[in-house]
């Protein structure tokens, strides 16, 4: 991450101005805590409902809820805005063509996330091919398909950073054989790692899956990537997660895929719409698992999370560039 310098006060004035927006995952006291390690900054308290009347002014914003993040918000922030710090990996909610067209810097929760997030992933595969799920429901052994080993099987990860590493060096400990889409201009060098396709080879690396899991961000070039086409070229005994954002999936397509018995099963996080109402079909079948977002969650996560608020508030009021930077034009 580059060192380049940041004038933290070119706009007004010398202190540095933060606004912090207080939630479950962002404390009063962590607040307290960021504002006397650094007395040559001054800091802001908000809340979800009071964030637009505060950030007049402000040079960095941080945890501002998606549903406030808008081209109001941005007006009233007025030129002084430098920074904004998203808590969570995804940013599709930040990225509004007024705020891709500036020079403010985003930066989010990314790679912090990846432990819990693939420790879930690998969750949901496991109650699949070990029938779990079909166990909790008071389902007799005799009625069950053979459970599957995972080792030996090819598991494509799909969206490799700092979630889908993770996944990979899980699954690999199963003894599976990783293959991986990842959009970085150089693939991985990592022994784990048996072959790296880019994204516009998703195509020709889904027929040799036996499992793939989804990881990758929601950009306009990955929104519904996984439609009836893509469904048509997995294996029909392939086992499906995923663990990013729903939209990355054509729900449609995937209900025809799982009645068409396409696919063995689906494990997922996320589902689009979310929350997935209690009568949508995806809830019909047998051979799913549906989780309610919660992949990014740990005892562990809100103190990663404020760790880095900390350090990159640091960076910041001391004219440093924040770590985690996001290009706002890919998304990511």
């Amino acid at each position: 991450m580059s060192e380049t310098p940041m004038n933290t006060s070119r706009r007004t004035g010398s202190r540095p101005k933060v606004l912090m927006v207080l939630s479950t995952g962002l404390t009063r006291e962590q607040f307290d805590e960021v504002r006397s390690a650094h007395p040559q900054a001054d800091f802001i308290a908000a809340d979800d409902d009071n964030v637009l009347d505060k950030v007049a002014g402000v040079n960095g914003l941080i945890g501002c809820p998606r549903k406030a993040f808008t081209d109001e918000l941005l007006d009233r922030a007025g030129d002084s805005l430098q920074w904004v710090h998203a808590s969570g990996a995804g940013v599709e909610h930040f990225i509004i063509p007024k705020f891709v067209e500036s020079d403010v810097i985003l930066t989010n929760g990314r790679v912090i996330q990846g432990p819990e997030v693939a420790d879930h992933a690998l969750a949901l595969l496991l109650a699949l091919t070990r029938n779990l799920h079909l166990v909790l429901k008071g389902e007799s052994p005799r009625s069950m398909p053979r459970p599957i080993e995972l080792r030996g099987k090819t598991v494509l990860v799909v969206g490799l950073g700092g979630i889908g590493l993770l996944i990979a060096e899980r699954a690999a400990a199963f003894g599976s054989r990783i293959t991986a889409v990842s959009a970085g201009s150089l693939p991985p060098m990592l022994a784990m790692l048996h072959r790296t396709y880019p994204p516009e080879e998703l195509d020709d690396a889904l027929p040799d899956a036996d499992v793939v899991i989804v990881s990758a961000p929601l950009t306009s070039a990955t929104s519904a990537m996984f439609g009836e086409h893509q469904f048509r070229l997995m294996k029909t005994t392939a086992y499906f997660v995923i663990v990013s954002r729903g939209g990355l999936v054509d729900t449609d397509a995937l209900i025809h895929a799982l009645q068409d018995g396409q696919i063995q099963a689906a494990g997922l996080d996320v589902t689009d719409p979310e929350p997935l109402p209690d009568d949508h079909p995806l809830r019909q079948f047998n051979n799913v698992i549906i989780s309610p977002h919660t992949a990014g969650l740990s005892e562990h996560n809100r103190r990663r999370s404020f760790e880095l608020i900390k350090t990159n508030v640091g960076r910041f009021v001391n004219g440093v560039a924040p770590l985690n930077q996001v290009n706002k034009r890919l998304g990511y």
